[in-house]
C-alpha cells in the first residue's frame, strides 16, 4: 500500500541536512500542486491578472497626482486646476475600490469551486480506501483534514493568491516609479529589499513545522470530543467525567501552546515591518530632504515619495500574514495530500471481470493471514461451503473467527493462500460485483443517523416500501416498526440509539436481506441479546438462510447445533471439522467446549436454527 502517512517520518533529514519536513523543495512542489487545482479555471485567473494590473495602476497614480499638484499646480498659482487634482485623486480612489471588489468576489468564487471539488474528492478517495487504513487512524484526524484543512485551503486560494500577486505588483511598480524620478532614493529603498527577504524567509521556515504541530493538535482535540460524546453512556455509567475532561484539558492545552508558539513567531513580523518603513522613510526625509535644499530634487517627488513609503505599509505588513497564510496552507495540504496519495489496498486487479451470478459454493483453500505482516491471525485455513449449506465457525476469542468473514468480501487480503466462489478467484473479479452477491450482518451493526426505512433500504437504494415491509416482515422487525408513532419515518438516532441491540440486530437482517445476497455472513448474531430478543432472532435467521449459503460465527454452540458442518478454530487453524453429533462423538475440543458451556448454563437451549 502506497501512503505518505498522517505524521510522517519526524526528525527524518534529507541530503541537505535539513528536516524532510523543512525542506524548500517539498515547501515549493506542494505550492505547485495546490496551483494545479486553479486549471480548470484559466479564464477567471486571466481575468483576476489583468484587474490586478489595473488595480496596482490605481494604487500608484496618487502619488503621482500629487508630484504633479506640488510642481506644477501650486508653483502657477491656479486653484481652479486642483479641482482636477482632487477629482483625480477620487477617480482612482473609487476605480481600485471597484477593481479589488471583483478581484476579491472572483477569487472568493474560484476558492469555494475548488475546495468543493477538493471535499468531494477527498471524501470519495475515503470511502474507497481499504479497512487496514482505518486501523491506523484517528476518526478525529480525519475529520480536521475534511473540514479545517479544507477550509484553510479555501482561504489560500481565495486570499493569499490574490493577495500576494497584488502586493509583489504594487512592490514592483513603486520601485520603478522611484527609479524613473530618482534612481538615488530608489536605491535607499531597493537597499531594504534584502532585510525583507532575510526576515521573510526565516520566518517562513520557522513557522511552518510549527503550524504543523498546530494542525496534530488540533485533530487530537477533535477526536478527543468525537470519542467522548460516542462513548457517553460509558463515561457516565463509569463516572468517568472527571478523567474526560483531564484529557480534553490536556488536548486543549497542547494546542493552545503550540498555537501560541506559532503566534508568537507570526507576531515578530508586524515589528519588524515597521521598523524597516521607519528606517526608509528616515532615509527618504534625511536624503531627499538634503537633494531638495540643495536643488537636485523637486519639492513634489520629496512629497510623492513618501506617499510611495506610506503605500508600502499596507503589502509589507500583508505579506507577513500571506506567507502565514501561504504556509498554513502548504501544511493543510500536504496532510490533505497525504490521504489522497494513499492507494487503496484493496482494488480491482487489472483484467478484473464481473462475478457472474453464482450457486454460492465457497472454498477457503491454505488461506493465511496477519494484520500487521508479522504475527500469524490465519495459517492454512481450508474449508468448503456448498450451496445452500449452513458452516457454522466456532472457537476461542482471537482465534480469527471473524477474520476468516472479513477476508471473503475482500476487506483485507489473505497473505497466501486463496478464495473462491464457484470457482472464481475472488481477487480476480471486480470489488463491487463481488460483494453485491455477499450480505454480512455484524455482532454490533452501525445504523445511520435516519428513519428505519431508509436504514433498511442503504444496500438498495431503489427499494419501494412493499420490498422494504417484506424485509422487515422476514427479520422479525415490522410489527414493532408499525407500532411507532412515525413508522417507518421514525428517525432512529446517531447510531441507533433509540433502539435496543435486538432491534438493531434485526434492522440489519432486514438491510441485508433486501439486497439479496446469495452467500450470507453472521457474525455472532446473537452473542448480546436477552432471551426473548434471542428467540426472534433465532426465527429471523431461520427465514433468512433459507435457499442461500450461510456462515457463521458463533460464541454460544446451541446456536450452530444444526449447521450442516462446524468448524472449530483454535490458534488460527481448523483443528476440528464435523456436526454436533460427530464432534461431540469424537471428544476433542468442541466436545470440551460443550461440556463447559452445558455446565455454565445448566442446560440446553431449545429452538436452534
Amino acid at each position: 500500500m502506497k501512503t505518505t502517512g498522517f505524521q510522517g517520518k519526524r526528525g527524518e533529514r534529507g541530503r541537505t541536512g535539513q528536516p524532510e519536513e523543512q525542506r524548500p523543495e517539498r515547501f515549493f512542489a506542494t505550492i505547485r500542486r495546490l496551483c494545479g487545482f486553479l486549471h480548470p479555471y484559466l479564464w477567471q485567473l486571466i481575468t483576476v491578472a489583468l484587474v490586478i494590473i489595473l488595480t496596482a495602476g490605481a494604487r500608484l497614480a496618487p502619488p503621482w497626482i500629487t508630484r504633479y499638484t506640488v510642481d506644477s499646480v501650486l508653483p502657477a498659482g491656479r486653484p481652479e486646476l486642483l479641482w482636477y487634482a482632487g477629482g483625480a485623486l477620487l477617480a482612482a480612489s473609487l476605480l481600485e475600490g471597484a477593481l479589488v471588489f471583483l478581484n476579491r468576489y472572483t477569487m472568493e468564487y474560484v476558492g469555494q469551486k475548488v475546495i468543493f471539488e477538493l471535499r468531494g474528492r477527498l471524501f470519495e478517495h475515503l470511502s474507497r480506501l481499504s479497512f487496514s487504513y482505518y486501523d491506523s487512524v484517528r476518526t478525529g484526524d480525519i475529520m480536521a483534514r475534511i473540514t479545517s484543512d479544507t477550509e484553510v485551503l479555501r482561504r489560500f486560494f481565495g486570499f493569499a493568491v490574490i493577495n500576494l500577486f497584488s502586493n509583489l505588483l504594487v512592490l514592483a511598480g513603486v520601485f520603478f516609479a522611484m527609479l524613473i524620478w530618482d534612481y538615488r532614493l530608489a536605491l535607499l529603498y531597493l537597499g531594504l529589499v534584502p532585510f525583507m527577504y532575510h526576515a521573510m524567509k526565516n520566518y517562513a521556515f520557522k513557522v511552518r513545522p510549527l503550524w504543523r504541530v498546530v494542525r496534530r493538535q488540533l485533530a487530537g482535540l477533535t477526536e478527543a470530543v468525537r470519542e467522548t460524546v460516542a462513548g457517553i453512556e460509558t463515561v457516565k455509567l463509569f463516572a468517568g467525567e472527571e478523567a474526560e475532561i483531564e484529557k480534553f484539558a490536556a488536548e486543549n492545552d497542547g494546542y493552545y501552546q503550540s498555537h501560541l508558539e506559532a503566534a508568537r513567531i507570526s507576531a515578530v513580523w508586524m515589528p519588524y515591518a515597521s521598523f524597516l518603513l521607519g528606517v526608509g522613510s528616515a532615509l527618504v526625509l534625511w536624503y531627499g530632504g538634503r537633494l531638495v535644499i540643495r536643488g537636485g530634487l523637486s519639492l513634489g517627488t520629496l512629497v510623492g515619495f513618501t506617499g510611495y513609503i506610506a503605500m508600502l505599509t499596507r503589502p509589507i505588513r500583508q505579506t507577513g500574514r500571506i506567507v502565514d497564510l501561504v504556509i498554513r496552507a502548504v501544511t493543510s495540504a500536504e496532510r490533505i495530500f497525504a490521504i489522497l496519495d494513499t492507494e487503496p489496498e484493496i482494488k480491482d486487479a487489472p483484467g478484473a471481470y464481473e462475478l457472474p451470478e453464482v450457486t454460492g459454493r465457497v472454498e477457503y483453500a491454505d488461506v493465511e493471514f496477519s494484520y500487521d505482516g508479522q504475527t500469524p491471525i490465519l495459517k492454512g485455513v481450508s474449508f468448503t461451503a456448498e450451496p445452500e449449506e449452513v458452516v457454522a465457525i466456532v472457537g476461542p476469542t482471537g482465534a480469527g473467527k471473524s477474520t476468516i468473514l472479513h477476508l471473503l468480501p475482500r476487506f483485507y487480503e489473505p497473505t497466501a493462500g486463496k478464495i473462491t466462489i464457484d470457482g472464481h478467484e475472488i481477487d480476480k473479479v471486480t470489488v463491487k460485483s463481488l460483494r453485491s452477491k455477499i450480505g454480512l450482518v455484524l455482532q454490533d451493526p452501525f445504523l445511520f443517523a435516519a428513519t428505519i426505512a431508509e436504514n433498511i433500504a442503504f444496500g438498495k437504494p431503489g427499494a419501494t416500501m412493499e420490498e422494504i415491509r417484506w424485509a422487515a416482515k422476514i427479520a422479525q422487525i415490522d410489527d414493532f416498526i408499525e407500532s411507532l408513532p412515525d413508522g417507518y419515518d421514525t428517525f432512529v438516532g446517531e447510531r441507533g440509539v433509540r433502539l435496543s441491540g435486538g432491534q438493531k440486530q434485526r434492522l440489519a437482517i432486514a438491510r441485508v436481506l433486501l439486497t439479496g445476497p446469495r452467500i450470507l455472513l453472521l457474525d455472532e448474531p446473537t452473542s448480546s441479546v436477552d432471551t426473548e430478543t434471542e428467540a426472534r432472532l433465532r426465527k429471523a435467521l431461520a427465514e433468512v438462510v433459507k435457499g442461500r449459503t450461510v456462515i457463521v460465527v458463533a460464541h454460544r454452540l446451541w446456536t450452530v447445533r444444526n449447521a450442516d458442518k462446524i468448524l472449530v478454530l483454535q490458534d488460527g487453524r481448523v483443528v476440528e471439522s464435523g456436526t454436533h453429533e460427530e464432534l461431540l462423538a469424537r471428544g476433542g475440543v468442541y466436545a470440551g467446549i460443550n461440556r463447559t458451556q452445558l455446565q455454565t448454563t445448566g442446560g440446553s437451549r431449545e429452538g436452534e436454527w
